[in-house]
């Protein structure tokens, strides 16, 4: 009898490890990035859709102040969380990258989990 119990105990484990490895778990990020040297929305339209296009970004919102030239971008991302150094990941540095690309500054960014 406790011999099954054993059997059965091992192969509940089992099949939760299998399930854990095989369905990625992702989280919910969303970036606020302050941005200088803006001047107009066209220059805004054309980051937003470099943005669209960077692995992870799911929307993208701006606050434009133009007579301040600056905006503040409203990055939404859905992350895959990793399990293995061979993963793709959604790189900060691409939005840097991006807004850079574009003749604009960035010059604050913050981040905050989404449930």
């Amino acid at each position: 009898m406790r011999s099954l119990f054993v059997l059965f105990l091992l192969f509940t484990i089992s099949v939760q490890l299998l399930a854990q490895q095989s369905s990625p778990r992702y989280s919910k990020i969303r970036y606020f990035y302050i941005i200088d040297n803006v001047n107009s929305e066209t220059q805004l339209n054309e980051l937003k859709s470099d943005f669209l296009q960077i692995k992870g970004v799911d929307e993208v919102k701006f606050e434009y102040k133009p007579e301040r030239h600056k905006a503040r971008a409203i990055i939404h991302t859905t992350q895959k969380v990793r399990q293995s150094e061979a993963d793709e990941e959604f790189r900060i540095t691409d939005l840097k990258a991006a807004i850079l690309r574009h003749g604009m500054m960035p010059t604050e960014l913050t981040e905050e989990m989404v449930d």
